[in-house]
């Protein structure tokens, strides 16, 4: 689940051929301003982790919960994209679930 800072998630061609990817705004209609514990009981509900580039989600990170994966704020869309495929290839979800992880 792409926080609100991301593009919609038609931009990331890869990694919708790669994975369900969903978008806080454009799926499911939360705002701009939606909070940080919204988003991620969300994510719990749907059993998706959250990409976001806001470190305060780390403090939400419960064990069996979402995972959290954080991205630097400076790449672009495309490096996001391939940053996010090269992640995820060939890894267990499961393994990072309650978990919160930097690429």
């Amino acid at each position: 689940m792409l926080d609100t800072a991301f593009a919609h998630p038609s931009v990331f061609i890869k990694l919708k051929s790669k994975a369900s990817l969903k978008h806080v705004r454009h799926d499911y209609n939360l705002s701009r301003q939606a909070e940080d514990k919204d988003i991620y009981q969300l994510a719990t509900m749907e059993n998706r982790f959250v990409v976001t580039i806001d470190n305060d989600f780390t403090r939400l990170v419960k064990p069996n919960q979402a995972g959290i994966i954080l991205i630097n704020a400076y790449l672009s869309n495309e490096e996001i994209d391939k940053a996010l495929c090269n992640f995820i290839s060939g890894k267990n979800p499961d393994d990072f679930k309650g978990k919160s992880t930097k690429i």
